[in-house]
């Protein structure tokens, strides 16, 4: 005896599809952004250019030293004394965790399924300024890409005013496209474990209805990024 289940999906199965069949991808897509030096000296230089245009700034620096002294300026900047952050193993630069405790800044890995959610939530809601990283940096658009996981969550780049990425010049890439190919062609592992994928293209940006450009409604206000040679 035929079971109302089974009925059912022989129906579906033989159905008459309501599309073709898509084509296949093509082999190249034309880019919806254009650059000529795609060198890292290039990229970094239309990274900061297209950044800066919406109200961004960056830093190159040319060690650890220089990344961490260039951080502890940006919180002395905006009278920042707590930190939301990343897992300090996500940021590329090594001793920033101790010289940021070592300077009386207080550091708040998010946690909003701890114990006490409450009174974490409005601790976290007092930090100054958020410190990432990101999975990489795409130069024509001036974005962040970043993927979240375990120590690397969305609040330290949401919440708080100020908003401080610390990247390096490896991590640049053309545009979106080139990152996504990239992903494509390792099976896209940031995409596939991954419970949230984050673009940040400047500073939180908002218009109301009569035109008026209003920063920082929605997300971080600053941006600033320090790219590690």
């Amino acid at each position: 005896m035929t079971s109302s289940r089974d009925i059912i999906l022989n129906r579906l199965r033989a159905a008459r599809r309501p599309f073709p069949d898509a084509p296949p991808r093509p082999a190249e897509y034309l880019p919806v952004t254009e650059i000529e030096d795609t060198s890292p000296d290039g990229l970094l230089a239309r990274f900061t250019q297209e950044l800066e245009r919406l109200s961004g700034h960056v830093y190159p620096v040319e060690s650890d030293a220089a990344a961490i002294a260039q951080v502890q300026a940006l919180l002395q900047q905006f009278n920042v004394d707590h930190v939301l952050a990343w897992d300090f193993q996500y940021i590329p630069v090594a001793g920033l965790e101790d010289a940021l405790r070592a300077g009386g800044c207080r550091i708040t890995f998010p946690d909003l399924h701890a114990e006490g959610r409450a009174e974490h939530a409005e601790l976290i809601e007092k930090a100054g300024a958020g410190i990432i990283s990101a999975d990489a940096v795409a130069a024509t658009t001036g974005t962040l890409i970043l993927s979240t996981a375990p120590g690397k969550g969305r609040t330290p780049s949401i919440l708080p005013p100020v908003l401080i990425a610390v990247v390096t010049l490896d991590q640049f890439v053309p545009r979106l496209e080139s990152w996504l190919a990239a992903e494509r062609a390792k099976g896209m592992p940031a995409i596939r474990n991954s419970s949230n994928l984050c673009f940040i293209t400047g500073p939180s940006r908002t218009g109301d209805i009569e035109m008026a450009l209003v920063l920082g409604v929605h997300g971080p206000g600053e941006v600033h990024v320090i790219v590690k040679r």
